[in-house]
């Protein structure tokens, strides 16, 4: 199957073009049934959060004429299919955090502080307080968010250990969160 570059996986979506779409399953549905199966997920809800996942991305990419990715596509789209997924989770209260695994409660520290209703918007905030951070955090938690390990981690960053990872990791999730407070779509947010 022919490979996609990011810009033409977004200008592929714009015009609803089957191959792009066939593209983005192949490479990225694999991933994300793997994350929803492993957190309590079935194969049907795997396919229902990647469609849901595309009717977001779908509906962006209408609506915003100069959308950029931030991060890698299936780094975003990966995202994407992850937020749905644990609000599922919390919704149905099918998970208990005290059962999450700790990538799981890692994950949820994303979602603190109060959630906001746009999920298109508390994206984009998202998306643009984490450009801001320092690069090796930027990368650690992009690497983090496709489910890879602190000891890869550390390998694949050159970091001296696990441990360092995970302390770095909680710092600059701590880091973007307090960004996050501060930005001033996600204040006016959540006074809404």
């Amino acid at each position: 199957m022919k490979r996609f570059a990011d810009e033409d996986i977004i200008q592929g979506l714009r015009k609803r073009d089957n191959q792009v779409i066939q593209y983005i399953y192949t490479e990225n549905f694999g991933k994300v049934r793997q994350m929803i199966i492993t957190n309590s997920g079935s194969e049907d809800d795997a396919e229902d959060v990647f469609q849901e996942a595309l009717i977001i991305l779908f509906k962006r990419l209408r609506d915003e004429n100069n959308f950029e990715l931030s991060s890698s596509f299936s780094t975003y789209i990966y995202s994407i299919n992850r937020l749905i997924w644990l609000k599922r989770l919390r919704d149905s209260r099918k998970m208990e955090v005290t059962e999450l695994n700790r990538e799981m409660e890692d994950y949820l520290e994303f979602e603190e502080p109060p959630p906001v209703m746009d999920k298109d918007l508390r994206l984009a905030v998202y998306q643009r307080n984490l450009k801001l951070i320092p690069e090796d955090c930027q990368k650690i938690l992009s690497l983090t968010a496709q489910d890879i390990s602190a000891k890869d981690i550390a390998e694949k960053l050159g970091f001296r250990s696990d441990t360092y990872v995970r302390k770095r990791r909680h710092f600059c999730k701590e880091f973007l969160v307090n960004r996050i407070k501060e930005d001033a779509d996600y204040q006016q947010l959540i006074a809404e």
